[in-house]
């Protein structure tokens, strides 16, 4: 299985409840711009996209699906709200196994742990999941809570930088 994580893109300054804060003008340019890059690019599309049900979240899912993967099953999930463990998300990405590809979008610190999980079995984040960031991983073993993969790419924002 390929499977895309993907944070957030910038959000507005704080609202009255951090879980109602919306994407900014910034997040929905940086985030549809990235969505452009793994479309032009020819990455694999998703099957599936699964998403943490605060707006920031669902809303950088919905441009990545408008934008790069529009046939794709579009899921909201509460194990990817802030605050939800390793195994949590694992859990999410396993229930997937019969996919070839899959996207889940949602927070940090979470998704830097995550990042750092798959790609070498310890939760210390060493990869740090910028907003809007791309982190493609082909998976090789899908237990919980020792889900492995090799990183194929990481994309963070600063990439688009160069692009038209």
């Amino acid at each position: 299985m390929i499977l895309y994580l993907v944070r957030h893109g910038n959000a507005d300054t704080p609202a009255e409840r951090d879980d109602d804060r919306e994407l900014s003008k910034k997040g929905i340019k940086v985030t549809t711009a990235m969505a452009e890059l793994l479309r032009k690019a020819e990455f694999d599309v998703p099957d599936v996209i699964v998403t943490s049900p605060l707006p920031r979240a669902e809303q950088t899912a919905r441009i990545m699906a408008e934008e790069f993967a529009p046939k794709a099953k579009f899921e909201v999930n509460e194990g990817l709200r802030p605050g939800r463990d390793l195994e949590s998300a694992m859990s999410i990405i396993a229930s997937k196994k019969g996919s070839d590809t899959v996207m889940i979008v949602g927070h940090d610190p979470l998704f830097s742990r995550l990042a750092s999980a798959l790609a070498s079995g310890s939760d210390f984040p060493a990869i740090e999941m910028q907003k809007s960031a791309v982190a493609i991983y082909e998976l090789t073993r899908f237990d919980v809570p020792r889900m492995r993969g090799i990183l194929r790419a990481y994309l963070p924002p600063k990439i688009l930088k160069n692009q038209d």
